[in-house]
């Protein structure tokens, strides 16, 4: 600590052990503790500076970093070195890491690692254990190899089956609706304005800036859970029109059925019996908010004893409070404050837009011929011009002003802090594009179309042009729809500046998409399989637009800042695409066990084994890579804070991840409980342990090391109880048709 002696507690070997840091003025003296052994450090660390940044504007943490001098008296050593998160200070043997540090922001706390022979042993075995998974995939004397002869023996032994099985799927397709132009109302301001005003930048609560395109599509939906809004006597508004529109007249939007309220309860005790209700539905006639007490109940209870009705009363607390700020215009941090140290930005509103404008800035006013130049002023020029166009229909006097105030930005903010104009339009153009909710549809329809052509294909016995063509076109569409998701989830690493999968909504999108690079890896084997990867997308990317995922683009907190984001969180969130693979595929062949006829016993049984070895594949690769980017973690956190393995709760549900399925690929050496039956129950029920590690620790564990990979708690639905026993009807009903069915199976 700079300045004064003190004790400070540190992590040792050992645990949280009596090991302290004696620091006087001039320098450190550490004594590390390892049970009941001390061991005095050969040398001494001298605190020089401590520095803590914040993202722009904010109080977030973008990084901390303690500049240090190690002096070595008996070498005559002593070097300077800056020590943060993912960068130690190595010497003697001993890691010094950066853990933490004091409230006052003036002294630092270090962890402290000394296992240099240890850590090399671990290193090696790592590597030895990769270059084993990977001589396992090449080497044709492994399980892999020979899952890949057995499927094409099975191919050779389905042709010369007779075709004997005709059948239809009937299913519910999903459709992107039509968009349909409606007459702006006079009285509102126009997309094409309102459009402009997007492009200029804003700085959100943690400091990332952005367009308010961004913004205001991140808040409109937050608040309704929709992107248009039909509006009598308006006509159809986009979530940018509305979020202009609604500090120019407050107490109309106020009056507008537009907050989502998902529960029936507390639609209830406002009075309403719609999901949406408008601002003044929740305050009587004395102007009392009308679930006040119920709001200060379940604020007053900790997380983990909320119910329902709690849980959906601070949600719909928050939609008020956002959807207040909007109408205010306090979240339209659009203004730099001049001469500020960490480059802060205010609102209209804020106090310091009070302060008067100065230096080049001023020539504004010679056209505006304002008694007193300030960001308040402007603002409110700019909206009372606003509100003359959107009645006259001439905007021009309004984009000269947001030009104005579009110059103030560029001029009153340093050059690096701000995203170029061509980002911007990149930002709005995603923001339009909506990239993942349409491919959601395309994967639904896709799914069906495949599965139907595939299972046809498989069970025809001459071929059919039409077919093969129509199977092909699918496979290129969901090859080009494969792309543009890639491309999607490039355009949020090129916007956010980092890998998009540091959140629970970026990893699904990256599973959604492992899911496909699985399904085409083993598309030579079964087109089946490109159907269920398809289904899989889907049902992901359907879980991504839940309301409890937050799609807005993010900083990075500290720890993440490393390229171990990318290979670590890349690897094993890829795993889960193929382990999810696995679940659906081992669905498929339930509902194929369930169609089982004496006559079409032997055909279908050459399809539900084809597919089986094809999921085995499909695992294997999916627990090499869940292992490989288990263990990297194990590394990762070595590097960051000096320790492998914490047993924090996603830690260990990933461990039980490996575990379980290292156990269900192993079931064909049990000769009581194996069986192509046996293994594709395990593949469906072990996807469980994958479902907890994604959600369950996120949501509903105690937060751990892990905890910034989550978001909102969702509320687990009563349908998915039902689902699962659904399920398990399934399964119980499938068993049974297989076992009758048995005899009439090829051996």
């Amino acid at each position: 600590h700079q300045g004064k002696t003190q004790e400070v507690v540190v992590l040792g070997g050992a645990g949280y052990v009596d090991n302290y840091f004696e620091v006087p003025l001039e320098g450190v003296s550490l004594k590390l503790a390892y049970g009941t052994r001390i061991i005095p450090l050969p040398f001494s660390i001298q605190l020089n500076k401590f520095e803590l940044d914040r993202y722009a504007g904010s109080m977030s943490p973008s990084s901390y970093a303690s500049e240090v001098t190690l002096i070595d008296q008996q070498k005559g050593v002593r070097f300077d070195h800056r020590i943060f998160m993912n960068n130690v200070l190595d010497y003697g043997g001993f890691r010094f890491f950066q853990s933490s540090y004091d409230k006052d922001e003036k002294g630092t706390i270090l962890s402290v690692n000394h296992d240099f022979l240890g850590t090399w042993i671990t290193y090696v075995g790592y590597a030895l254990m990769i270059i084993g998974f990977i001589w396992t995939l090449f080497n044709r004397n492994s399980r892999y190899w020979d899952l890949m002869d057995k499927i094409k023996q099975l191919r050779k032994r389905r042709k010369n089956l007779t075709l004997i099985l005709l059948f239809l799927l009937s299913t519910t397709g999903v459709f992107a609706q039509e968009e349909h132009q409606h007459d702006v109302n006079p009285y509102s301001v126009s997309a094409a304005h309102a459009d402009k005003f997007g492009e200029l930048i804003v700085q959100n609560y943690e400091g990332r800036f952005g367009p308010i395109h961004t913004l205001a599509i991140d808040v409109i939906h937050k608040v309704t859970k929709k992107d248009k809004f039909d509006i009598p006597g308006r006509g159809e508004m986009t979530a940018m029109q509305v979020f202009l529109d609604l500090p120019l007249n407050a107490e109309f939007w106020r009056d507008q059925k537009i907050i989502y309220v998902r529960e029936e309860s507390v639609s209830s005790i406002i009075g309403v019996s719609e999901k949406r209700a408008s601002f003044n539905d929740f305050f009587n006639e004395r102007g009392e908010y009308k679930l006040q007490t119920f709001a200060e109940t379940a604020s007053r209870k900790p997380d983990a004893t909320r119910n329902k009705f709690d849980k959906e009363i601070i949600k719909v607390s928050e939609r008020l409070e956002i959807f207040m700020m909007a109408y205010q215009g306090s979240m339209l941090a659009i203004f730099p404050v001049q001469n500020s140290e960490n480059h802060k930005w205010v609102s209209w509103d804020d106090p310091l837009a009070n302060q008067e404008l100065t230096g080049s800035i001023r020539i504004i006013n010679d056209d505006l011929q304002l008694p007193k130049l300030n960001y308040g002023n402007i603002m409110r020029i700019y909206f009372r011009e606003l509100v003359n166009a959107s009645k006259s229909a001439d905007y021009t006097r309004a984009d000269k002003l947001l030009g104005y105030i579009k110059s103030i930005q560029q001029q009153s903010s340093a050059e690096h802090i701000l995203p170029s104009e061509t980002k911007i339009k990149k930002e709005i153009s995603y923001n339009k594009s909506n990239i993942f909710i349409n491919l959601k549809n395309v994967y639904a329809l896709l799914s069906v179309l495949l599965l139907f052509l595939a299972f046809i294909d498989n069970l025809r016995t001459n071929k059919n042009k039409i077919l093969t063509w129509s199977l092909n076109i699918c496979i290129a569409i969901l090859a080009v729809a494969f792309m543009y998701h890639t491309y999607g989830m490039g355009m949020r690493w090129y916007l956010s500046g980092h890998a998009p999968w540091s959140n629970g909504y970026e990893a699904l999108i990256l599973v959604s998409w492992s899911a496909l690079l699985a399904g085409f890896s083993f598309m030579r084997y079964s087109k089946i399989t490109l159907a269920a990867t398809s289904l899989l997308a889907f049902f992901t990317l359907m879980t991504a637009s839940h309301s409890s995922y937050d799609p807005q683009l993010t900083n990075l907190v500290p720890v993440l800042k490393s390229y171990w984001l990318i290979i670590h969180v890349a690897t094993l969130t890829i795993s889960y695409g193929f382990l999810g693979l696995g679940f659906i595929l081992g669905f498929f062949n339930m509902g194929i066990y369930l169609m089982k006829t004496k006559k079409n016993a032997k055909r279908l049984s050459l399809i539900t084994r084809e597919l089986t070895y094809v999921n085995e594949m499909n695992l294997t690769i999916g627990l090499f890579l869940a292992t490989i980017g288990t263990f990297l973690g194990g590394v990762w956190a070595n590097e960051s804070w000096g320790r492998y393995w914490g047993w924090d709760a996603k830690e260990t549900w990933a461990l039980v991840i490996t575990i379980v399925y290292t156990i269900i690929l192993h079931l064909r050496l049990a000769p009581k409980i194996k069986g192509e039956f046996i293994f594709n129950v395990a593949a469906i029920f072990g996807f469980g342990s994958v479902l907890m590690t994604f959600l369950g620790v996120n949501y509903y564990f105690t937060k751990g090391m892990h905890s910034y990979a989550s978001g909102e708690t969702p509320i687990f639905p009563m349908w998915g109880w039902f689902t699962i026993l659904a399920i398990v009807v399934l399964i119980v009903i499938a068993g049974i048709k297989e076992r009758k069915q048995k005899k009439y199976d090829v051996e």
